[in-house]
């Protein structure tokens, strides 16, 4: 049975004993999952640790002042500090990654699934008596693809190195600090492009930054594509650059499918991406001044395809270890766990 939320909550009544599993990520999509969360008894699972930027797109952002304060006041004493100062205009946007307004929810959960161990950490420290599992992204490998056949259909030259950034565009991707880094390196590594595949929001920074760095010759905007594009991109890549700085712990899925597929992927060492083991990613030290380390990291990459296939096949072996029927026995072996002393009880 499929129900929207509208429907589900006219006939609650008729799933009281049912398991309720919520996934929590950080956008207005899920804003009926975080609705949801406020009811007692859930077991969440946390796409990432803050809640904060999906409050402000479902109360203040609908002029919603006393709602947003309500939730974040539930959520912590600094709660009436930090809505008092936003309304004053005090707000530089650190705040949705320091205060993460999920608090409420996880001390009322019967327990909590995380991607990774970062979040964890952060659940023990707010409800350490909710009960918590790790489990790792899944990875679902896609149709059997033909790398020459998709570089053909996205337009990618023969001989010519494919990097990639891959996912909805958001300052904390870093991209300028990307674009700032291979322009330091052009001259000393074959010939490439840098692909954006997702839509950017808010592009003027990054445009900025291709103009100010002479590389419009080089970075290749593609907007939003369709899935099939999408894992089409992945298998077209030769390297995948995912940032992500500040973080609030996520898990990101394209990274996990890029991994899945064999390809080696340059991250910051910082929260959930220092999880992996070192040689399944190309690591940088987390430094958001300077694109020195990065520059170097993708240089080494570049001009060596054994060493990007090394870091690929052991990138390609820890992604795969979760499959989604083994995602799926573990979630659910969780939730009996959390669930059956309550039912007994009652």
């Amino acid at each position: 049975m499929v129900l929207n939320y509208s429907s589900f909550k006219k006939r609650r009544g008729e799933f009281q004993d049912a398991a309720r599993l919520i996934h929590l990520a950080n956008n207005p999509f899920h804003a009926h999952a975080y609705l949801e969360a406020k009811n007692p008894g859930a077991v969440l699972l946390l796409h990432e640790f803050s809640m904060h930027h999906l409050l402000t797109e479902t109360t203040l952002a609908y002029g919603d002042n006393q709602g947003y304060l309500n939730e974040l006041v539930a959520c912590g004493p600094e709660g009436e500090l930090v809505s008092g100062l936003r309304a004053q205009g005090l707000w530089s946007g650190i705040e949705q990654f320091l205060f993460p307004a999920i608090e409420s929810r996880l001390r009322i959960a019967s327990g909590v699934i995380g991607h990774s161990k970062w979040i964890l950490d952060r659940v023990d420290s707010v409800a350490p008596d909710t009960p918590t599992v790790h489990i790792p992204h899944h990875f679902s490998s896609s149709n059997n693809l033909d790398r020459h056949s998709c570089r053909k259909l996205l337009g990618m030259k023969d001989g010519e190195l494919a990097v990639v950034s891959l996912g909805f565009v958001t300052p904390a991707k870093c991209i300028e600090q990307v674009v700032s880094a291979l322009a330091a390196i052009r001259s000393e590594v074959p010939p490439f492009k840098f692909w954006i595949f997702g839509e950017m929001r808010h592009p003027t920074s990054v445009r900025q930054a291709i103009k100010k760095h002479d590389m419009t010759d080089v970075v290749i905007e593609k907007g939003y594509t369709p899935l099939s594009t999408f894992e089409a991109a992945i298998e077209a890549s030769d390297l995948v650059v995912n940032l992500r700085y500040p973080t609030v712990g996520e898990t990101s899925g394209t990274m996990t499918r890029a991994m899945g597929s064999g390809k080696p992927v340059v991250v910051f060492r910082y929260g959930s991406f220092a999880e992996p083991p070192p040689s399944a990613v190309i690591g940088v030290p987390l430094d958001t001044f300077s694109s020195l380390g990065l520059s170097d990291a993708c240089k080494k990459a570049m001009v060596s395809s054994t060493f990007r296939e090394a870091v690929g096949l052991k990138a390609k072996h820890w992604a795969s270890a979760v499959t989604p029927s083994e995602s799926v026995h573990r979630q659910s072996r969780f939730l009996s766990r959390c669930l059956l002393p309550s039912r007994g009880a009652g």
